[in-house]
């Protein structure tokens, strides 16, 4: 009879032993989810109106978000503490904000994005002017042949969500998910050499640095030219700097009014 009660005053003890080690990774967990907190927002111009495709950083941390079609955006657990945000989208002034994260809460965030106009009395005419050729350019080279052309019938008929969805039907173009974004990058198979090789871009005859086929909303885009390699592309943005075998990108964007 003692031995059978020691038996069980040993396996009670040892129940007791297990139940607090089992319990040490829920309660790490539940200390480290009370450590961090979230931050979710809302971008929207002076108008009001949300806008899609701005490029959210947290500069604590690598990597970006991009506001959803509610103008929405958000990043779960970060850090408590103060952080910084970083806004971009093109056409747009940049903005950057601190944010102070409490832990286990989420932070709000309401932001307004200025249009960037840089506008100079009596230059408007010009600049009109600049752009109507620079598109009757894009439809002169578009009638010989060469390179891949998308114009904005074709994407009004379409309707994408992103601009990256018009490129699924260009020869030799892979459209690549961002993970989280809900937007894509784009790359071309003759570029693959062996490591990551990104287009050349140009937007309205600029070139566009650290700049993805998805900143640019597709209703304000009037045409693209896509041009996979650098033997097809016109000579004006066939430039030494950087390389043009990763594929040139030139995109017109909508004369305002039209």
């Amino acid at each position: 009879m003692l031995g059978s009660c020691s038996r069980t005053a040993a396996r009670l003890g040892r129940v007791r032993l297990i139940i607090p080690v089992l319990l040490l990774p829920a309660l790490a967990s539940l200390a480290s989810a009370q450590s961090v907190g979230a931050i979710s927002g809302t971008i929207r111009d002076s108008a009001g109106t949300p806008i899609r495709g701005v490029e959210v950083v947290l500069l604590q941390r690598p990597g970006a978000v991009y506001s959803d079609s509610l103008g929405v955006f958000r990043f779960g657990n970060v850090p408590a503490g103060k952080r910084a945000l970083h806004f971009r989208r093109l056409g747009f002034e940049p903005k950057s904000m601190d944010a102070d994260v409490d832990r286990g809460q989420t932070l709000a965030l309401s932001v307004t994005l200025d249009p960037f106009a840089a506008e100079i009395e009596g230059m408007t005419v010009e600049e009109m002017a600049r752009r109507r050729q620079l598109l009757s350019d894009f439809y002169d080279r578009k009638s010989r042949g060469f390179g891949h052309f998308i114009t904005r019938d074709e994407i009004e008929k379409r309707n994408p969500q992103n601009l990256s969805d018009m490129m699924r039907m260009v020869p030799g173009a892979q459209v690549i998910p961002v993970a989280g974004t809900g937007m894509s990058t784009l790359r071309f198979n003759r570029a693959q050499i062996g490591r990551d090789c990104p287009p050349q871009y140009w937007v309205d005859g600029v070139k566009a640095y650290n700049f993805n086929i998805d900143d640019v909303v597709p209703s304000d885009v009037e045409g693209i030219e896509i041009y996979p390699g650098a033997a097809t592309v016109p000579p004006q943005y066939n430039t030494r700097e950087g390389t043009t075998i990763c594929g040139v990108v030139l995109i017109w964007t909508r004369v305002p009014g039209t």
